[in-house]
């Protein structure tokens, strides 16, 4: 089992508020003597409708970059992600979480080490994966449709293989099963980014609705939520260096 050292998967960050300082420890100093007399420069008060929230956002967004990501995007892949977890016996929520922590839901999204598609897949390792499924199409890892249900095959096994234990398997998911299995063989410990990337996922899964039914109209997410999914990993300091872990192996599993 994984010791608690490595369990630290995030919760309850949404309600967390980010002050900013500016100027701090600064101190004023008197403007030298001038021959010309100084005038204060006087400004127009700036009148705005935007609530605290609006310009809170703006300032965020300015500093980390938009989101990029609206929930219709979310809606596009869902009926993907219920098959997949109904023919691999999944939460939804786990495959939505991983799904925004390796691509933010960009079929076209590409790793710093070749990942490609929403479930960030390795060539080779989307090969193999195409066996194991007995993909009968084309192989390709930017077609949603592969890659969700080659990457949900994938996690399933993992959890199977880590006797049920997803943190074990999301770490497995990201550097790799061998790589995962000889640290816990050498000090029964993951590292820090491995950790980190347990972490994430299992905090995005927690804004998205992972029981939804096929006739249930409960939107999967919402704009509002997919914001606050952003400004928790932000404020919890989490990054995606995790993805220069990812390995390409013919057989993930050997």
């Amino acid at each position: 089992m994984l010791k608690k050292r490595n369990k630290i998967a995030i919760w309850g960050l949404s309600g967390v508020m980010m002050t900013q300082l500016l100027g701090c420890g600064q101190t004023a100093s008197r403007p030298a003597a001038t021959t010309r007399p100084i005038r204060a420069k006087i400004t127009q008060p700036v009148t705005t409708n935007d609530s605290i929230a609006d310009r809170s956002r703006r300032q965020v967004l300015k500093r980390k970059g938009s989101w990029g990501l609206s929930s219709q995007q979310v809606e596009e892949v869902a009926p993907l992600v219920a098959s997949a977890a109904a023919a691999n016996q999944l939460p939804q929520d786990l495959i939505f979480g991983i799904i925004w922590v390796e691509s933010r839901f960009d079929p076209r999204a590409v790793s710093p080490v070749g990942a490609r598609g929403l479930m960030q897949l390795m060539p080779k390792t989307a090969d193999y994966l195409a066996e194991c499924i007995k993909w009968s199409d084309r192989v390709d890892s930017f077609d949603p449709r592969f890659n969700v249900t080659a990457g949900s095959y994938y996690i399933a096994r993992l959890i199977r293989s880590f006797d049920g234990d997803e943190d074990l398997a999301l770490a497995a998911y990201n550097a790799g099963p061998t790589r995962v299995r000889r640290w816990l063989k050498n000090d029964g410990t993951l590292p820090p980014v491995s950790v980190e990337y347990a972490s994430m996922v299992q905090t995005a899964r927690s804004f998205f609705n992972g029981n939804r039914s096929t006739f249930d109209e409960t939107p999967v997410v919402t704009d509002a939520e997919l914001d606050r999914l952003g400004l928790t990993i932000l404020i919890a300091g989490l990054s995606n260096r995790f993805a220069e872990q990812r390995q390409d192996d013919a057989n993930p599993f050997e």
